[in-house]
């Protein structure tokens, strides 16, 4: 085989996860990886050892993004956010005839991308889009859980902000409020009666996980849906759901309301969670609540759910992961890096714009995923995934 040229765009936490796992695999030959810092790129570049090369690369100038993808035979897309970055890249690597693989995570750009299934397939590429922890390990958890039912009729993806990820990078409020915030105003793409229709955000779901009990739990938006959509023609209902305790959804919805109103933007509003991080502030208030962080069973951090039937009867179908890769940095770009290896091995077929859950076989990624799944603690790749059903 090859040894094959990649490109990685973004040289941040999760960039240099994904360009230190991906230059260990031999079907790589070499590893450039460009940031508007070119200082954080030779930096992420010397960690990845001699395979590897920086670039400094403004990804808003086509003309330069466009000529540095033709030095390479794949991408690899960590530069968000994906509202802002996530179309214009894939229309270069589109123009630029180069396979693309990317960890976005907010919705609006993945219909867009995967609107441009044609064009990608006219260019005889392959685009997967949405690889990371949620939408990409959630993603295939889905399609674990759907390949247990004979018909599915509702797939809900869900990720669990109660749980600590592990790791030295522990989600923090800084980074990650501004991004919840923006999946929690405005409206939402959920998927209804098989077609995409905007729903408002932060809704009561009274979730019942199978052998672990019921629980309100909270809409949300993010791609999973969309992608399931476009994956699942025939898929009549799917949403995404956040597990939080009541106590915390109250100070979101507030925010939201304010975000809506145009009393806040975003950055603001993410900003006033933050700063309000002491006394009887938010934070003070979960503190003084301790007690009542949870509002049901204990869920874990990533999971999906299908209900459908089996054998002609109702049947439901829950899966998640018993250990994931410690910190949100390795549970995304790890991920990413394992697709770009099992593509460049030439196991996706397929042309043109695809998530994860249609990309890969579930079994092949997640024996792929289990050396480097150590939080909570190691678990051997046949015990991964665990499945209920009832």
């Amino acid at each position: 085989m090859t040894p094959n040229r990649v490109l990685l765009l973004g040289a941040g936490a999760m960039g240099k996860v994904a360009a230190q796992t991906v230059a260990a695999f031999p079907e790589v030959g070499s590893l450039l990886i460009a940031d508007l810092n070119q200082n954080a790129a030779q930096a992420v570049a010397s960690a990845c050892g001699a395979k590897a090369q920086a670039a400094a690369l403004d990804v808003t100038d086509p003309a330069a993004l466009t000529a540095l993808m033709g030095r390479a035979d794949l991408v690899m897309n960590c530069v968000g956010p994906f509202f802002r970055f996530g179309v214009p890249i894939l229309e270069a690597a589109i123009a630029a005839g180069r396979d693309y693989l990317d960890i976005c995570d907010d919705p609006e750009p993945t219909k867009a991308m995967h609107e441009l299934h044609d064009r990608a397939r006219a260019a005889q590429i392959t685009a997967i889009i949405g690889l990371g922890a949620s939408p990409g390990i959630t993603s295939m958890l889905a399609a674990r859980a759907r390949a247990e039912l004979d018909e599915t009729e509702e797939l809900i993806a869900a990720w669990n902000i109660e749980e600590d990820a592990g790791g030295e990078d522990k989600i923090g409020f800084s980074a990650a409020i501004v991004h919840w915030m923006q999946q929690c105003s405005g409206t939402i793409l959920e998927c209804e009666n098989g077609r995409l229709v905007d729903k408002k955000p932060l809704m009561d779901v009274s979730l019942d996980y199978p052998g672990r009990g019921q629980r309100t739990v909270y809409t949300v938006g993010h791609p999973e849906p969309v992608s399931f959509h476009f994956s699942y023609p025939d898929l009549p209902r799917s949403f995404c759901v956040m597990v939080m305790p009541g106590l915390w959804i109250k100070e979101f919805r507030k925010l939201a309301a304010q975000i809506d109103q145009g009393a806040l933007t975003l950055e603001e509003a993410g900003k006033e969670l933050v700063e309000g991080a002491s006394g009887s502030s938010f934070f003070g208030k979960i503190i003084e609540n301790i007690s009542g962080l949870f509002d049901g069973p204990r869920l874990p951090i990533f999971f999906a759910l299908a209900k459908g039937r089996k054998d002609g009867k109702p049947a439901r179908v829950a899966t998640t992961v018993r250990a994931i890769p410690p910190g949100m940095a390795r549970a995304t770009g790890i991920p990413l890096a394992l697709g770009t290896r099992l593509q460049l091995q030439g196991k996706v077929a397929a042309k043109g714009v695809i998530a994860p859950e249609i990309a890969f076989n579930s079994g092949e990624f997640f024996d792929l995923l289990a050396p480097y799944c150590t939080h909570p603690e190691p678990v051997r790749a046949a015990a991964l995934v665990e499945v209920v059903k009832e």
